[in-house]
């Protein structure tokens, strides 16, 4: 079993244990076209992501089959309540990356004696892209003007957060901040 978290929490803490986990590799599409009456083709305007969606294939795993497995089904349901809004997963065989999403679908439960089988949809749909480990890289800043190169090594463009401390006694009067994309051709 994979062991995950969803917003800190064990799956295994709650009897929850994660056969697999199916994360297509890009999330779908959305080509924007026109096709013009009369004219071969169409007019491609582009493409977009959208939603990621990704199946959590798990068991619940209960010690008897009324009690434990009624109140581990509650826990589960109570975990993935879409009223709670985005929840932060972790994968321990994909460490590194966080990936937000919601509960977004069904939830059927087939029961086997003391387990019970489900499959768990969840739709990254703000962020359908994973996130990663923050790397922290700090720059003294001596001389003015002065230009200091952010690279991002993820998969998607990113913007940079930036965050100034002044540590010294004088006090900042102005400063300019110029975010450039350095875009390859």
């Amino acid at each position: 079993m994979i062991d995950a978290t969803a917003n800190g929490k064990s799956f295994r803490s709650i009897g929850l244990g994660l056969k697999k986990h199916n994360i297509p590799v890009l999330p779908p599409t959305r080509d924007y076209s026109l096709e013009i009456a009369g004219r071969d083709g169409e007019i491609d305007f582009g493409s977009t992501y959208g939603p990621r969606l990704i199946n959590l294939e798990c068991i619940v795993m209960a010690d008897d089959t009324t009690l434990d497995y009624h109140r581990r089904v509650a826990q589960v349901a109570a975990l993935f309540n879409v009223k709670k809004g985005d929840i932060v997963f972790t994968f321990d065989d994909l460490p590194g990356r966080r990936y937000i999403g919601r509960y977004a679908g069904t939830l059927d439960i087939e029961k086997i004696l003391f387990d019970g089988e489900l499959t768990i949809p969840i739709k990254m749909g703000e962020h359908p892209f994973p996130e990663s480990d923050e790397n922290m890289l700090e720059e003294t800043i001596v001389n003015s003007p002065e230009t200091i190169k952010v690279l991002s090594v993820g998969d998607e463009c990113a913007s940079p957060e930036i965050v100034l401390t002044n540590t010294g006694s004088n006090t900042i009067q102005s400063f300019r901040l110029q975010n450039e994309y350095l875009l390859e051709g």
